[in-house]
């Protein structure tokens, strides 16, 4: 087991102006920067930043690609053939449009190397492979290790305790694969690193996607850029490029996913107000909600209840919980998480109503008699 580390937060309060959208997206070295910093600099600010040399101990950033002299990495389809079986794997067809994203298909993950090969030196590639759980696919494979600057991250925490599809994924793309104008699951943060070749990224921060004032930034191998919640994005890989992404939220940005959360329900109920005379109405608006938007109610609350649950133990007794991947959180973060549970679930009273009708008020009030117990 690798060895565990430590992370925790000081005063918990933004250190910059809350600016979020710079004309140039910083660059700061891994080694420049601590998570305390970070925590309060980019998550709590909601302001992107490129991290450098997060990849450099990984298996993936020092197997996978062949580096030499040349500007252009080469993917070892050798190496790969032989330590990753030949599974299915999830491929976009970036030359065919399915609504606002690109059709999609299967593969066999040899087959898709096979292609790689053939049009790695070409322009005409359009098959990307995306969204690809490899980490839960062959959960013995240590391939990479989540950096700690993105360590806080309760949905895949959540996820993984309740074996559940995870939001952590291996982007494959040959030179001119891309991927189409769009914000991430449930408002998210994102972070993306880079294994090889060169992104192109066109950022657009909530409300500048219609004035259209973006910022243009290049991604190079071995570094992870932090795309904050809500931020609009689109990808293209100007060189034949691999990168490891998760979707993630925590303490930072939990009442942004509420808030988008509630707003996708009046979306919903908006959409079939001439059907609220019907039974079941409520429920049926969360199916719809759970259809569109990847989360309902139930769920949100679940994932609340759950971190609540965690957190509370650790902060009552001070038990050792690794929260993460290898991460345990300090007892100051411990106590940020908890407090920012009880300002969501504050928010989420507003709805009071509508939990009692789906027979959900309970489990919310007992969140907060809980944390009212232990602060």
């Amino acid at each position: 087991m690798p060895l565990l580390e430590d992370i925790d937060v000081g005063s918990a309060e933004p250190t910059s102006s809350g600016v979020s959208f710079p004309r140039e997206i910083s660059r700061i070295g891994a080694e420049d920067i601590s998570y305390d910093e970070f925590f309060s600099r980019f998550m709590q600010t909601n302001t992107a930043v490129i991290i450098t040399s997060v990849a450099d101990s990984w298996e993936c950033f020092q197997r996978w690609v062949l580096r030499d002299d040349t500007e252009i990495d080469k993917v070892d389809v050798s190496y790969l053939k032989a330590r990753i079986g030949n599974v299915i794997v999830p491929v976009a067809d970036c030359g065919k449009q399915y609504y606002n994203a690109h059709e999609k298909q299967e593969m066999k993950f040899h087959d898709f190397l096979d292609y790689w090969n053939t049009f790695r030196d070409s322009d005409n590639s359009s098959l990307y492979l995306k969204d690809w759980h490899l980490r839960s696919q062959l959960p013995e494979y240590k391939f990479y290790q989540t950096p700690m600057f993105f360590a806080s991250d309760w949905l895949n925490e959540f996820l993984l305790d309740r074996k559940r599809d995870d939001y952590m994924f291996v982007y494959m793309g040959p030179k001119g694969t891309w991927t189409s104008f769009h914000a991430d699951v449930f408002s998210s943060y994102s972070w993306s690193t880079n294994i090889s070749g060169e992104k192109k990224w066109l950022l657009l921060p909530p409300g500048e996607e219609v004035k259209l004032h973006d910022s243009l930034v290049f991604q190079t191998a071995g570094e992870a850029l932090f795309v904050p919640s809500g931020w609009f994005h689109q990808v293209h890989n100007v060189q034949n490029s691999i990168s490891v992404n998760h979707n993630w939220f925590n303490g930072t940005n939990i009442s942004r996913i509420w808030l988008s959360l509630d707003e996708a329900l009046d979306k919903v109920v908006k959409e079939i107000e001439d059907c609220r005379s019907m039974e079941n109405f409520d429920e049926h608006c969360q199916l719809m909600l759970k259809a569109s938007y990847g989360m309902n109610f139930s769920e949100f609350l679940e994932i609340i209840s759950h971190v609540c649950t965690k957190r509370i133990l650790t902060y009552a007794v001070q038990a050792n919980v690794v929260h993460f991947d290898r991460y345990r959180l300090g007892r100051k973060h411990v106590r940020f998480d908890i407090e920012s549970i009880q300002n969501v679930l504050n928010l989420m009273l507003a709805r009071t109503n509508l939990f009692d009708r789906l027979q959900l008020l309970s489990k919310l009030e007992e969140c907060i008699k809980s944390i009212n117990e232990i602060l």
